[in-house]
């Protein structure tokens, strides 16, 4: 191989960064699925208005940005015990990504849910899923393009 010899002068300095801005994540859109074997008749509206507000200030999103669908009476069991029981999947662009953030919204979401539905800690699971803007449709298009 060939030695090449050193420049005599500096490279010249990288051109300045200008990033692009990018849009808040308060404008992505959280989805909260609650799934129970409790019944319907536990699920009032204003429960689910509750629910909305707490999401809301528990992922810091504007309540009109929280998607909830709850699907009582399922068929379910958690530690092998058929009991009373919840879980909770929470999917979101930009606040469900890392272990630290989902420890406090865990705590919070399980705060609301015992209280709001009678049950104890251990039968309550929480699923955090991070999302990315081009896996959310709305409008005939992607939030990418939003």
């Amino acid at each position: 191989p060939v030695l090449q010899p050193f420049p005599t002068q500096p490279p010249p300095p990288a051109p300045e960064r200008q990033d692009t801005p990018r849009r808040s994540h308060r404008f992505t859109m959280p989805f909260l699925e609650l799934e129970s074997n409790l019944a319907a008749s536990c699920f009032s509206e204003p429960l689910l208005e509750r629910l909305v507000r707490a999401a809301a200030a528990i992922l810091d999103k504007p309540q009109e940005r929280i998607n909830i669908s709850v699907r009582p009476n399922m068929i379910m069991a958690i530690g092998g015990s058929t009991s009373p029981c919840a879980q909770l999947v929470v999917s979101s662009i930009g606040v469900v990504g890392t272990a630290e953030q989902n420890k406090q919204h865990s705590s919070k979401f399980f705060e609301f849910l015992t209280k709001e539905l009678g049950l104890g800690a251990d039968r309550i699971l929480i699923r955090f899923y991070p999302l990315e803007k081009w896996q959310i449709g709305k409008n005939g298009t992607v939030m990418t393009f939003l």
